[in-house]
């Protein structure tokens, strides 16, 4: 009898997971949206993660509160995004705060390989932080807005998994990358 119940769990969050997945593959602008984050996933969070301590470290000759000054205005900046666009009663213009929001942060992470100095990368960490953020209230405002309610948890399941998937390669190839040709490259 509990066996049975597993199996019938199971075998419903199968059909579950698999209208999710329709859902997205019907729809393009969620695919190819799930694909580029989980493309900046790689290309945002490796860096952030693996890169940035051995930037700070070897190449500002900073310690672990550089680092942890850093990692903390990143937050704050996610804080300011959110207020942001909190104070808006519509989120208007989503897909170019989706996709101006992760070009910022890029272009915010990229500047940490320039010699701009603590006060340049703590602007630009506070920037891709609020950037980031903003762009992701804007996709969340779109799946609530877009996808019918009854596929909202499904869709949004696929996302999550579709957006992290690749996520430890990018950190395994950003670890060997920065080994190759150092933490300002990457």
């Amino acid at each position: 009898s509990h066996k049975k119940v597993e199996e019938k769990a199971t075998s419903s969050l199968i059909k579950e997971f698999k209208e999710g997945i329709k859902t997205v593959v019907e729809a393009p602008w969620l695919w190819i949206s799930i694909l580029l984050f989980a493309l900046s996933n790689i290309t945002l969070a490796g860096p952030y993660s693996v890169s940035l301590p051995f930037l700070v470290s070897d190449h500002l000759g900073a310690e672990v509160g550089t680092l942890s000054l850093l990692y903390a205005l990143f937050a704050i900046g996610y804080v300011i995004g959110g207020l942001w666009v909190g104070q808006q009663d519509t989120i208007r213009h989503r897909g170019l705060m989706m996709y101006g929001g992760l070009a910022v942060a890029g272009l915010m992470l990229a500047l940490f390989g320039l010699p701009i100095g603590i006060v340049g990368l703590a602007i630009a960490a506070l920037i891709n932080g609020a950037a980031l953020e903003v762009g992701n209230l804007a996709w969340i405002s779109s799946l609530q807005e877009r996808i019918p309610t009854h596929k909202l948890g499904r869709v949004s399941s696929v996302d999550t998994v579709g957006s992290i998937a690749l996520l430890p390669i990018g950190l395994g190839l950003t670890g060997w990358a920065t080994e190759l040709v150092g933490a300002p490259l990457i």
